[in-house]
């Protein structure tokens, strides 16, 4: 019974001998890794974090010197689209309104009057201009009636002399009050246009004064959070100073940070990849930020309409910052060596042959590396996996 026992015991600890042993060489055997040679595309890209901003901050300019007489919204606070957030005081701009419509009655009244004038003066030219024309038309009457008297003897040739002079001076007179006539009317017409000039001036002044009259009362326009107001009740505010300040709530960007070494490999422009969710969006590079003191630098990220929805749903992400994409290039399936170093001691699989050969990497994506040399489309690669790629394993 004690022998039984005994050999119990024995075959116990040599069962567990065994399963040590077996586990350490396990441990010690490095995985053998099989690719194939394919031709495709490699991308490189490094991941970023990024918040959610709104796209655009939307102001509110004071068009004139003013003061805030009523505050109806504060900093923080959500508003719509149209919605009142101050008044500005109107006094001054409702008294230069008043004498600008003052002074254009004044100036429209001159003109209507102008213009009778002018009506008058062409009146009283035409009715001058007719007489004339009816004095010379009795001359040359006359002068008809003394050229037959002439032949009968009933006149003198020197009164036949005198009214053809007469005719001549009525011509000649007649042509002189033609002219001036012109000239008059050209300075009535150009008195008239004048003060259409200075008409059309007030009207413009008015409607702009009108404009400001309406900018003093404050309202949203967009829909979004106030970040920042002028001032409060009874504060002066600068001309063209911003009134109110609003991020807009209908489009968003997103704020990326990096380290200061990946600045050459992000670009106004260049392409992104946004995760929210498990979902892939597309992206492209706004403004980019270095900061000269910190080791990093932060860029904006812009995304299509189509991907709006998507950004409000969160409040950070990761943005994926495309380094490098180079299409129809001879590729391998990426593994954790291959980031130490692009010379890699590999065993090509030919038949029933292996053979030890160099392969040389080219751009190293995110899941496959460029091949450059050492092996062609189609080769069966021998790799040594996850410690280290450059690690030789024959399989017996």
């Amino acid at each position: 019974m004690q022998i039984r026992s005994r050999l119990m015991v024995l075959s116990l600890l040599l069962f567990f001998v065994c399963t040590i042993v077996s586990c350490n060489k396990k441990k010690d055997s490095p995985t053998i890794k099989t690719e194939v040679v394919s031709r495709g595309t490699v991308v490189a890209s490094f991941i970023c974090p990024a918040k959610v901003e709104p796209a655009s901050i939307v102001s509110v300019v004071n068009p004139t010197r003013n003061s805030i007489t009523a505050v109806y919204k504060t900093a923080g606070q959500k508003v719509e689209k149209g919605e009142l957030i101050l008044q500005l005081d109107k006094t001054n701009i409702q008294e230069e309104i008043a004498r600008l419509k003052n002074q254009l009655q004044q100036k429209q009244n001159v003109l209507d009057k102008n213009k009778l004038n002018a009506k008058s003066a062409e009146l009283d030219l035409d009715y001058s201009a007719e007489a004339k024309k009816a004095r010379i038309l009795k001359l040359k009457s006359t002068l008809e009636q003394q050229n037959k008297l002439l032949e009968a003897g009933g006149t003198s040739s020197a009164r036949v002399e005198q009214i053809k002079q007469d005719i001549a001076l009525a011509e000649r007179d007649l042509d002189n009050q033609a002219e001036k006539n012109e000239i008059r009317l050209k300075q009535l017409q150009m008195d008239q246009q004048n003060l259409e000039l200075q008409i059309a001036s007030f009207k413009q002044n008015l409607a702009s004064q009108q404009e400001m009259l309406r900018k003093t009362t404050v309202k949203a326009p967009v829909s979004g959070t106030i970040v920042e107001l002028a001032g409060n009740i009874g504060e002066i505010v600068s001309i063209d100073e911003a009134l109110v300040q609003i991020a807009d709530d209908t489009a968003f960007k997103l704020l990326a940070t990096a380290g200061k070494n990946k600045i050459d490999h992000i670009l106004p422009g260049g392409p992104v990849n946004i995760n929210i969710d498990g979902e892939k969006i597309k992206g492209s590079i706004g403004n980019v930020t270095v900061d000269d003191v910190a080791e990093w630098v932060q860029f904006d990220v812009f995304v299509a309409a189509d991907g709006q929805n998507k950004l409000k749903k969160v409040s950070e992400t990761e943005v994926e910052v495309i380094a490098n994409d180079k299409e129809n290039v001879l590729r391998i399936r990426k593994l954790p060596g291959m980031v130490l170093t692009k010379h890699i001691d590999v065993l090509l699989q030919k038949g029933d042959e292996t053979i030890r050969t160099e392969i040389v990497l080219g751009t190293i994506g995110k899941d496959y590396c460029e091949v450059i040399s050492g092996v062609n489309e189609g080769d069966i690669v021998l790799l040594a996996h996850p410690a280290s790629a450059q690690e030789l394993v024959v399989k017996q």
